[in-house]
Protein backbone atom coordinates (compact mmCIF):
# COMPACT_ATOMS: atom_id res chain seq x y z
CA UNK A 1 0.00 0.00 0.00
CA UNK A 2 1.14 3.83 -0.74
CA UNK A 3 0.37 6.81 0.23
CA UNK A 4 -2.11 8.26 -2.16
CA UNK A 5 -1.47 11.89 -1.37
CA UNK A 6 1.09 14.09 0.83
CA UNK A 7 -1.13 14.92 3.71
CA UNK A 8 0.34 17.52 7.16
CA UNK A 9 0.14 15.27 9.99
CA UNK A 10 0.59 16.17 13.85
CA UNK A 11 3.17 14.24 16.09
CA UNK A 12 0.23 12.06 17.40
CA UNK A 13 -0.91 11.37 13.95
CA UNK A 14 2.47 10.08 13.29
CA UNK A 15 2.57 7.92 15.94
CA UNK A 16 -1.00 6.29 15.26
CA UNK A 17 -0.03 5.44 11.65
CA UNK A 18 3.62 3.87 12.41
CA UNK A 19 2.57 1.04 15.05
CA UNK A 20 1.67 2.89 18.16
CA UNK A 21 3.70 0.98 20.63
CA UNK A 22 6.41 -0.90 19.33
CA UNK A 23 9.59 -2.03 19.78
CA UNK A 24 11.15 1.88 19.64
CA UNK A 25 8.30 2.72 22.96
CA UNK A 26 9.40 -0.41 24.57
CA UNK A 27 13.07 0.13 24.17
CA UNK A 28 12.33 3.67 25.85
CA UNK A 29 9.96 2.11 28.73
CA UNK A 30 12.41 -0.22 29.47
CA UNK A 31 15.35 2.34 30.09
CA UNK A 32 12.79 4.79 32.04
CA UNK A 33 12.32 2.05 34.28
CA UNK A 34 16.07 1.64 34.88
CA UNK A 35 16.66 4.82 35.94
CA UNK A 36 13.02 4.59 38.16
CA UNK A 37 14.88 1.58 39.59
CA UNK A 38 18.09 3.64 40.41
CA UNK A 39 16.25 6.74 41.95
CA UNK A 40 14.68 4.33 44.12
CA UNK A 41 17.79 2.75 45.10
CA UNK A 42 19.22 6.19 45.20
CA UNK A 43 16.57 7.64 47.39
CA UNK A 44 16.63 4.93 50.01
CA UNK A 45 20.22 3.81 50.14
CA UNK A 46 21.14 7.00 53.05
CA UNK A 47 18.79 5.23 55.84
CA UNK A 48 20.51 2.14 56.17
CA UNK A 49 24.56 3.90 55.63
CA UNK A 50 23.09 6.40 58.19
CA UNK A 51 21.86 3.81 60.58
CA UNK A 52 23.26 4.78 64.13
CA UNK A 53 24.65 1.81 65.62
CA UNK A 54 25.56 0.90 69.11
CA UNK A 55 27.89 3.28 71.37
CA UNK A 56 29.19 3.72 74.34
CA UNK A 57 31.03 6.77 76.13
CA UNK A 58 34.86 6.57 76.72
CA UNK A 59 33.81 7.38 79.91
CA UNK A 60 32.57 3.70 82.18
CA UNK A 61 30.27 5.72 84.02
CA UNK A 62 27.71 6.65 81.56
CA UNK A 63 25.21 3.48 80.17
CA UNK A 64 25.98 2.32 76.77
CA UNK A 65 23.84 3.93 73.82
CA UNK A 66 23.77 7.07 75.44
CA UNK A 67 24.21 10.61 74.67
CA UNK A 68 25.91 12.80 77.66
CA UNK A 69 27.42 16.16 77.64
CA UNK A 70 30.01 15.62 80.03
CA UNK A 71 31.19 12.55 77.67
CA UNK A 72 34.69 13.72 75.66
CA UNK A 73 34.47 10.91 72.82
CA UNK A 74 32.79 7.69 71.74
CA UNK A 75 33.14 4.16 71.19
CA UNK A 76 31.44 2.19 68.43
CA UNK A 77 32.10 -1.39 67.76
CA UNK A 78 32.43 -0.93 64.32
CA UNK A 79 34.59 2.00 63.37
CA UNK A 80 33.58 1.91 59.62
CA UNK A 81 30.05 0.64 59.84
CA UNK A 82 27.61 3.46 58.97
CA UNK A 83 28.60 7.19 58.13
CA UNK A 84 27.61 8.10 62.49
CA UNK A 85 30.19 4.97 63.10
CA UNK A 86 33.01 6.61 61.05
CA UNK A 87 32.41 10.10 61.37
CA UNK A 88 30.79 10.69 64.73
CA UNK A 89 27.54 11.09 64.23
CA UNK A 90 25.41 9.57 67.05
CA UNK A 91 25.46 12.75 69.85
CA UNK A 92 25.56 16.53 70.04
CA UNK A 93 25.38 18.91 66.99
CA UNK A 94 26.67 16.55 64.94
CA UNK A 95 23.98 14.26 64.93
CA UNK A 96 22.47 17.09 62.59
CA UNK A 97 25.18 16.49 60.34
CA UNK A 98 23.79 13.21 59.92
CA UNK A 99 19.85 14.61 59.10
CA UNK A 100 22.13 17.02 56.53
CA UNK A 101 23.37 13.79 54.89
CA UNK A 102 19.59 12.75 54.09
CA UNK A 103 18.23 16.14 53.66
CA UNK A 104 20.89 16.97 51.32
CA UNK A 105 19.72 14.40 48.52
CA UNK A 106 16.04 16.14 48.76
CA UNK A 107 17.61 19.32 48.27
CA UNK A 108 19.51 18.72 45.38
CA UNK A 109 16.37 16.97 44.05
CA UNK A 110 14.27 20.17 44.35
CA UNK A 111 16.90 22.62 42.54
CA UNK A 112 17.06 19.22 39.77
CA UNK A 113 13.79 18.90 38.63
CA UNK A 114 13.57 22.78 37.92
CA UNK A 115 16.60 23.03 36.30
CA UNK A 116 16.27 20.03 33.95
CA UNK A 117 12.32 21.07 33.76
CA UNK A 118 13.78 24.37 32.21
CA UNK A 119 16.83 22.99 30.29
CA UNK A 120 14.69 20.20 28.72
CA UNK A 121 12.24 22.28 27.44
CA UNK A 122 14.89 24.88 25.97
CA UNK A 123 17.68 22.59 24.50
CA UNK A 124 15.73 19.65 24.38
CA UNK A 125 15.23 16.22 26.15
CA UNK A 126 18.38 14.13 25.21
CA UNK A 127 21.06 16.51 25.86
CA UNK A 128 19.39 17.27 29.45
CA UNK A 129 19.51 13.26 30.30
CA UNK A 130 22.84 13.16 28.76
CA UNK A 131 24.72 15.79 30.37
CA UNK A 132 22.46 14.62 34.08
CA UNK A 133 23.68 11.22 33.39
CA UNK A 134 27.12 12.40 33.29
CA UNK A 135 27.29 14.38 36.32
CA UNK A 136 25.02 11.85 38.13
CA UNK A 137 28.00 9.51 37.18
CA UNK A 138 31.35 11.70 38.22
CA UNK A 139 29.62 12.52 41.55
CA UNK A 140 28.38 8.73 42.59
CA UNK A 141 31.86 7.75 42.08
CA UNK A 142 33.40 10.95 43.96
CA UNK A 143 31.70 9.84 47.06
CA UNK A 144 33.30 6.84 47.23
CA UNK A 145 36.56 8.35 48.10
CA UNK A 146 35.43 11.39 50.21
CA UNK A 147 36.91 11.59 54.00
CA UNK A 148 35.12 14.38 55.28
CA UNK A 149 31.27 14.48 56.54
CA UNK A 150 30.50 18.13 55.09
CA UNK A 151 32.08 17.03 51.55
CA UNK A 152 29.92 13.74 51.80
CA UNK A 153 27.01 16.14 52.05
CA UNK A 154 27.74 18.67 49.44
CA UNK A 155 28.38 15.49 47.19
CA UNK A 156 25.04 14.31 48.06
CA UNK A 157 23.45 17.05 46.96
CA UNK A 158 24.30 16.82 43.67
CA UNK A 159 23.62 13.62 43.19
CA UNK A 160 20.31 14.44 44.01
CA UNK A 161 20.21 17.12 41.64
CA UNK A 162 21.59 14.95 38.62
CA UNK A 163 19.26 11.67 39.57
CA UNK A 164 16.34 13.84 39.48
CA UNK A 165 17.55 15.42 36.22
CA UNK A 166 17.61 12.03 34.66
CA UNK A 167 14.66 11.00 35.98
CA UNK A 168 12.57 13.69 34.87
CA UNK A 169 13.74 13.19 31.10
CA UNK A 170 13.40 10.04 30.87
CA UNK A 171 9.90 9.91 31.78
CA UNK A 172 9.74 12.65 29.52
CA UNK A 173 10.67 11.54 26.53
CA UNK A 174 9.24 8.39 26.96
CA UNK A 175 5.86 9.78 27.47
CA UNK A 176 6.27 11.77 24.45
CA UNK A 177 6.60 8.81 22.33
CA UNK A 178 3.72 7.08 23.43
CA UNK A 179 0.02 6.70 21.67
CA UNK A 180 -2.43 8.29 23.99
CA UNK A 181 -4.02 5.29 25.08
CA UNK A 182 -0.55 3.84 26.07
CA UNK A 183 0.54 6.37 28.24
CA UNK A 184 -1.15 5.43 31.52
CA UNK A 185 0.78 1.86 31.48
CA UNK A 186 3.96 3.02 30.41
CA UNK A 187 3.31 5.62 33.13
CA UNK A 188 2.51 2.99 35.82
CA UNK A 189 5.06 0.21 34.68
CA UNK A 190 8.28 2.79 34.99
CA UNK A 191 6.93 3.90 38.16
CA UNK A 192 6.36 0.36 39.50
CA UNK A 193 10.18 0.27 39.42
CA UNK A 194 10.62 3.11 42.10
CA UNK A 195 9.92 0.56 44.58
CA UNK A 196 11.59 -2.06 43.39
CA UNK A 197 14.46 -0.41 43.83
CA UNK A 198 13.61 0.26 47.60
CA UNK A 199 13.37 -3.42 48.03
CA UNK A 200 16.71 -3.50 46.51
CA UNK A 201 18.49 -1.20 48.45
CA UNK A 202 17.16 -3.46 51.76
CA UNK A 203 18.88 -6.30 50.41
CA UNK A 204 22.20 -4.19 49.82
CA UNK A 205 21.98 -2.68 53.06
CA UNK A 206 21.40 -5.18 54.49
CA UNK A 207 24.32 -7.26 52.48
CA UNK A 208 26.95 -4.08 53.38
CA UNK A 209 25.49 -3.21 57.33
CA UNK A 210 29.30 -3.16 57.93
CA UNK A 211 30.45 -0.89 55.68
CA UNK A 212 28.81 1.92 53.95
CA UNK A 213 30.88 2.83 51.25
CA UNK A 214 30.62 -1.13 49.75
CA UNK A 215 26.43 0.39 49.36
CA UNK A 216 27.60 3.05 47.56
CA UNK A 217 29.80 1.23 45.28
CA UNK A 218 26.57 -0.69 44.16
CA UNK A 219 24.82 2.75 43.42
CA UNK A 220 27.98 3.72 41.19
CA UNK A 221 28.51 1.06 38.83
CA UNK A 222 25.22 1.61 36.90
CA UNK A 223 26.13 5.08 36.19
CA UNK A 224 28.51 4.29 33.03
CA UNK A 225 25.88 2.67 31.52
CA UNK A 226 23.18 5.01 31.88
CA UNK A 227 25.46 7.69 30.00
CA UNK A 228 26.04 5.56 27.70
CA UNK A 229 22.86 4.64 26.45
CA UNK A 230 21.76 8.22 26.92
CA UNK A 231 23.94 8.57 24.14
CA UNK A 232 22.65 6.43 21.81
CA UNK A 233 19.29 4.65 22.70
CA UNK A 234 17.70 8.20 23.00
CA UNK A 235 16.78 10.12 19.69
CA UNK A 236 15.33 13.35 20.67
CA UNK A 237 11.56 13.65 21.07
CA UNK A 238 10.17 14.89 18.07
CA UNK A 239 7.08 16.26 19.79
CA UNK A 240 9.51 18.91 21.35
CA UNK A 241 11.23 19.85 17.95
CA UNK A 242 7.65 20.49 16.70
CA UNK A 243 6.67 22.37 19.30
CA UNK A 244 9.55 24.59 19.61
CA UNK A 245 9.15 25.28 15.29
CA UNK A 246 12.18 22.93 14.37
CA UNK A 247 10.21 21.26 11.88
CA UNK A 248 12.58 19.53 9.86
CA UNK A 249 14.75 17.85 12.45
CA UNK A 250 11.02 16.61 13.48
CA UNK A 251 10.41 15.17 10.28
CA UNK A 252 13.54 13.44 10.07
CA UNK A 253 12.85 11.98 13.40
CA UNK A 254 9.64 11.12 12.71
CA UNK A 255 10.46 9.06 9.18
CA UNK A 256 13.40 7.37 11.13
CA UNK A 257 10.63 6.44 13.44
CA UNK A 258 8.51 4.84 10.54
CA UNK A 259 11.14 3.26 8.91
CA UNK A 260 12.33 1.08 12.23
CA UNK A 261 9.15 0.06 12.76
CA UNK A 262 8.34 -1.05 9.57
CA UNK A 263 6.23 1.80 8.16
CA UNK A 264 8.60 3.13 5.25
CA UNK A 265 5.65 3.94 2.62
CA UNK A 266 4.42 6.43 5.26
CA UNK A 267 8.35 7.59 5.75
CA UNK A 268 8.28 8.92 2.15
CA UNK A 269 5.80 11.62 2.11
CA UNK A 270 5.73 12.31 5.91
CA UNK A 271 5.15 15.57 6.08
CA UNK A 272 4.50 17.20 9.83
CA UNK A 273 1.76 20.71 10.72
CA UNK A 274 4.26 22.83 12.61
CA UNK A 275 1.98 24.84 15.60
CA UNK A 276 5.21 26.69 17.06
CA UNK A 277 3.82 30.20 17.91
CA UNK A 278 6.93 32.38 16.93
CA UNK A 279 7.80 36.17 17.45
CA UNK A 280 9.38 38.25 14.57
CA UNK A 281 12.97 37.18 15.69
CA UNK A 282 11.84 33.29 14.92
CA UNK A 283 11.80 32.65 18.74
CA UNK A 284 9.02 30.60 20.16
CA UNK A 285 6.35 32.55 22.00
CA UNK A 286 6.01 29.84 25.02
CA UNK A 287 8.13 31.05 28.11
CA UNK A 288 7.38 29.19 31.35
CA UNK A 289 5.22 32.59 32.55
CA UNK A 290 2.72 30.96 30.09
CA UNK A 291 2.04 28.67 32.85
CA UNK A 292 0.69 31.18 35.12
CA UNK A 293 -1.58 32.85 32.73
CA UNK A 294 -4.10 33.76 31.67
CA UNK A 295 -6.22 32.66 34.76
CA UNK A 296 -7.56 29.35 33.30
CA UNK A 297 -3.62 28.21 32.98
CA UNK A 298 -2.95 29.42 36.45
CA UNK A 299 -5.57 27.60 38.24
CA UNK A 300 -4.34 24.04 36.22
CA UNK A 301 -0.63 24.46 37.38
CA UNK A 302 -1.40 25.77 41.13
CA UNK A 303 -3.78 22.47 41.64
CA UNK A 304 -1.30 20.71 40.32
CA UNK A 305 1.19 21.71 42.29
CA UNK A 306 -1.00 21.77 44.94
CA UNK A 307 -1.84 17.56 44.56
CA UNK A 308 1.92 17.47 44.19
CA UNK A 309 2.60 18.72 47.71
CA UNK A 310 -0.14 17.32 49.53
CA UNK A 311 0.74 13.70 48.38
CA UNK A 312 4.36 14.01 49.33
CA UNK A 313 3.44 15.79 52.37
CA UNK A 314 1.41 12.84 53.43
CA UNK A 315 3.46 9.96 52.36
CA UNK A 316 6.62 11.43 53.76
CA UNK A 317 5.16 13.10 56.94
CA UNK A 318 3.66 9.29 57.82
CA UNK A 319 7.22 7.53 56.30
CA UNK A 320 9.41 9.21 58.69
CA UNK A 321 7.14 8.14 61.89
CA UNK A 322 7.34 4.77 60.67
CA UNK A 323 10.89 4.94 61.66
CA UNK A 324 9.71 4.66 65.26
CA UNK A 325 8.22 1.07 64.77
CA UNK A 326 9.32 -1.58 66.95
CA UNK A 327 10.77 -4.68 64.92
CA UNK A 328 13.86 -5.00 62.31
CA UNK A 329 14.37 -1.86 60.29
CA UNK A 330 14.97 -3.88 57.08
CA UNK A 331 12.21 -5.95 57.32
CA UNK A 332 9.85 -2.96 58.07
CA UNK A 333 11.72 -0.82 54.92
CA UNK A 334 10.82 -4.24 52.76
CA UNK A 335 6.55 -4.15 53.60
CA UNK A 336 6.73 -0.35 52.97
CA UNK A 337 8.21 -0.59 49.52
CA UNK A 338 5.76 -3.73 48.98
CA UNK A 339 3.05 -1.83 49.71
CA UNK A 340 3.22 0.94 47.02
CA UNK A 341 2.89 -1.99 44.48
CA UNK A 342 -0.73 -2.18 44.43
CA UNK A 343 -0.85 1.19 43.42
CA UNK A 344 0.09 -0.11 39.95
CA UNK A 345 -3.58 -1.04 38.80
CA UNK A 346 -4.72 2.34 39.14
CA UNK A 347 -4.14 2.55 35.10
CA UNK A 348 -7.02 0.35 34.71
CA UNK A 349 -9.62 2.72 36.84
CA UNK A 350 -7.34 5.70 34.98
CA UNK A 351 -8.53 4.10 31.34
CA UNK A 352 -12.09 3.35 32.56
CA UNK A 353 -13.18 6.57 34.57
CA UNK A 354 -11.24 8.94 33.74
CA UNK A 355 -7.97 11.26 35.54
CA UNK A 356 -10.30 13.72 37.00
CA UNK A 357 -13.03 11.35 38.44
CA UNK A 358 -13.73 11.41 42.00
CA UNK A 359 -13.01 8.12 42.68
CA UNK A 360 -9.68 8.48 40.70
CA UNK A 361 -8.04 11.24 42.67
CA UNK A 362 -10.24 13.76 44.31
CA UNK A 363 -11.71 11.18 46.67
CA UNK A 364 -8.36 9.10 47.30
CA UNK A 365 -6.74 12.34 48.34
CA UNK A 366 -8.96 12.93 51.10
CA UNK A 367 -9.01 8.82 51.13
CA UNK A 368 -6.11 8.71 52.40
CA UNK A 369 -5.56 11.79 54.50
CA UNK A 370 -8.06 10.64 57.34
CA UNK A 371 -6.56 6.87 57.47
CA UNK A 372 -3.68 7.74 58.47
CA UNK A 373 -4.09 4.96 61.33
CA UNK A 374 -3.84 1.94 59.06
CA UNK A 375 -0.30 1.82 57.61
CA UNK A 376 -1.01 -0.02 53.95
CA UNK A 377 -4.22 2.44 53.26
CA UNK A 378 -2.54 5.62 53.58
CA UNK A 379 0.40 3.56 51.82
CA UNK A 380 -1.98 2.82 48.54
CA UNK A 381 -3.60 5.70 49.14
CA UNK A 382 -0.68 8.00 48.18
CA UNK A 383 0.26 5.61 45.30
CA UNK A 384 -3.26 5.49 43.47
CA UNK A 385 -2.85 9.72 43.59
CA UNK A 386 0.67 10.51 42.42
CA UNK A 387 1.04 7.63 40.11
CA UNK A 388 -1.87 8.65 38.69
CA UNK A 389 -0.65 12.75 38.68
CA UNK A 390 2.45 11.57 36.64
CA UNK A 391 0.46 11.15 33.20
CA UNK A 392 -1.98 13.59 34.10
CA UNK A 393 0.52 16.38 34.08
CA UNK A 394 1.88 15.08 30.77
CA UNK A 395 -1.61 15.00 29.59
CA UNK A 396 -1.85 18.52 30.95
CA UNK A 397 1.01 20.47 29.71
CA UNK A 398 1.84 21.37 26.36
CA UNK A 399 4.84 19.98 24.73
CA UNK A 400 6.75 23.58 24.65
CA UNK A 401 6.37 23.43 28.25
CA UNK A 402 5.99 20.19 29.60
CA UNK A 403 9.51 19.98 31.04
CA UNK A 404 9.33 23.31 33.36
CA UNK A 405 5.46 22.11 33.98
CA UNK A 406 6.89 19.03 36.06
CA UNK A 407 9.81 20.60 37.17
CA UNK A 408 7.49 23.57 39.16
CA UNK A 409 4.72 20.56 40.47
CA UNK A 410 7.89 18.12 41.94
CA UNK A 411 9.53 21.62 42.60
CA UNK A 412 6.57 21.37 45.58
CA UNK A 413 6.36 17.88 46.28
CA UNK A 414 10.19 18.04 47.25
CA UNK A 415 9.78 21.01 49.51
CA UNK A 416 6.97 18.90 51.28
CA UNK A 417 9.52 16.09 51.55
CA UNK A 418 11.90 18.39 53.58
CA UNK A 419 9.34 20.10 55.92
CA UNK A 420 7.54 16.74 56.40
CA UNK A 421 9.95 15.79 59.25
CA UNK A 422 9.27 19.65 61.02
CA UNK A 423 5.43 18.46 60.80
CA UNK A 424 5.84 15.33 62.47
CA UNK A 425 7.57 16.73 65.37
CA UNK A 426 4.42 18.16 66.47
CA UNK A 427 2.76 14.61 67.43
CA UNK A 428 4.80 15.39 70.92
CA UNK A 429 2.01 18.33 71.09
CA UNK A 430 -0.35 16.16 70.18
CA UNK A 431 -1.37 12.62 68.14
CA UNK A 432 -3.78 14.08 65.80
CA UNK A 433 -1.66 17.22 64.81
CA UNK A 434 0.70 16.43 62.31
CA UNK A 435 -2.20 13.90 60.28
CA UNK A 436 -4.73 17.46 60.33
CA UNK A 437 -1.65 19.48 58.88
CA UNK A 438 -1.38 16.71 56.49
CA UNK A 439 -4.92 16.18 55.80
CA UNK A 440 -5.49 19.64 55.12
CA UNK A 441 -3.67 20.48 51.51
CA UNK A 442 -4.89 17.35 50.55
CA UNK A 443 -8.48 18.09 51.14
CA UNK A 444 -7.58 21.75 49.41
CA UNK A 445 -6.20 19.69 46.73
CA UNK A 446 -9.08 17.66 46.59
CA UNK A 447 -11.71 20.42 45.67
CA UNK A 448 -9.34 21.59 43.24
CA UNK A 449 -8.87 19.00 40.67
CA UNK A 450 -12.72 18.85 40.98
CA UNK A 451 -13.14 22.40 39.78
CA UNK A 452 -10.18 23.36 37.72
CA UNK A 453 -8.47 20.49 35.96
CA UNK A 454 -10.11 19.35 32.79
CA UNK A 455 -10.78 15.71 31.99
CA UNK A 456 -8.33 14.18 29.53
CA UNK A 457 -8.78 10.32 29.10
CA UNK A 458 -9.15 9.28 25.85
CA UNK A 459 -6.97 12.83 24.73
CA UNK A 460 -3.81 13.05 23.03
CA UNK A 461 -0.87 14.80 24.47
CA UNK A 462 -1.27 18.64 23.80
CA UNK A 463 0.83 20.81 21.58
CA UNK A 464 0.04 24.21 23.01
CA UNK A 465 -2.84 24.82 25.66
CA UNK A 466 -5.39 25.77 22.99
CA UNK A 467 -5.05 21.88 23.12
CA UNK A 468 -4.95 21.70 26.54
CA UNK A 469 -8.83 23.37 26.87
CA UNK A 470 -9.83 22.22 23.63
CA UNK A 471 -12.42 19.43 24.64
CA UNK A 472 -12.82 17.52 21.24
CA UNK A 473 -9.15 16.65 21.31
CA UNK A 474 -8.64 13.31 19.07
CA UNK A 475 -7.46 9.90 20.65
CA UNK A 476 -4.91 8.50 18.95
CA UNK A 477 -7.58 5.24 18.43
CA UNK A 478 -9.86 7.98 16.37
CA UNK A 479 -6.38 9.69 14.66
CA UNK A 480 -5.62 6.00 13.54
CA UNK A 481 -8.88 5.06 12.11
CA UNK A 482 -8.93 8.62 10.09
CA UNK A 483 -5.59 7.88 8.84
CA UNK A 484 -6.13 4.17 7.67
CA UNK A 485 -7.22 5.75 4.30
CA UNK A 486 -3.42 7.03 3.19
CA UNK A 487 -2.23 3.91 3.36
Amino acid sequence: MQYTEKKELNADDVIAITGGFSSLQARFLFCTCMFELYCGLQTAAPIYSGMSPSFRCSLPTVENNTCNSSCPSYIYPNTHGTIVAQFDLACGLRSWLNSMFKSSYWVGYLVGVIASGYFSDRYGRKKVITVWCLGQGIFSFLILFLQNIHLLIVCRFFIGLFVSGSAVGTQLITLEYMPSNQIAMASQVSQLCFPTGEILAVFFGYLFQNDWRMLYVVLALPTPFFFIGSIFFYPESFRWLLAVGRQIDAENIARQLAIRNGYPQVADDLYLINKAKVNSNGSVVYTWKKLFWPSNVLFLTLSLCLICYGCSTVYFGLTYGVQDLSGNIYINSFLLAVAEFPAFFVYILANTIGRNNRDAISTSSCWRSINYWNFTNWQNGFNWNFETLIFYQAELFPSALRGIGFGICFMFARIAVIIAPVFQNLITISFCIPYFVYAFPSLLAAIASMIFLPETKGKNLPDTFEDVFYKNRLSSERVRTSHERLL
